[in-house]
């Protein structure tokens, strides 16, 4: 169950879901040290993936996305900022905006 933040440095309450963002995952299952692998085409009829859900608060969610490393686990990663082109900076200063 979601209870806050997904930010490990924010302590911000999950409380509505119409603030912030919410993020399902899909992730791989793994199996239990010990347990036998199912032959490959076994696992390939059996459900490999689970989803988990994740919310990142309004001002986390503005510098930062959730993404899936196979080796870390879900990791914050920052947003990418657009690049804005020189053209539109030329526009910019000739329409005194900039």
């Amino acid at each position: 169950m979601l209870s806050q933040c997904a930010n490990s440095q924010c302590s911000k309450p999950f409380l509505k879901l119409r603030e912030g963002k919410l993020f399902l995952v899909e992730t791989e299952r793994l199996t239990k040290s010990g347990e036998p692998v199912p032959p490959s085409l076994v696992r390939a009829r059996q459900q490999q993936r689970h989803v988990e859900h994740y919310w990142l608060c309004n001002e986390c969610a503005a510098q930062w996305t959730l993404i899936y490393d196979r080796e870390r686990g879900i990791v914050l990663a920052p947003l990418r900022r657009p690049v804005v082109g020189v053209g539109t900076v030329a526009a910019a200063t000739r329409s005194g905006v900039a």
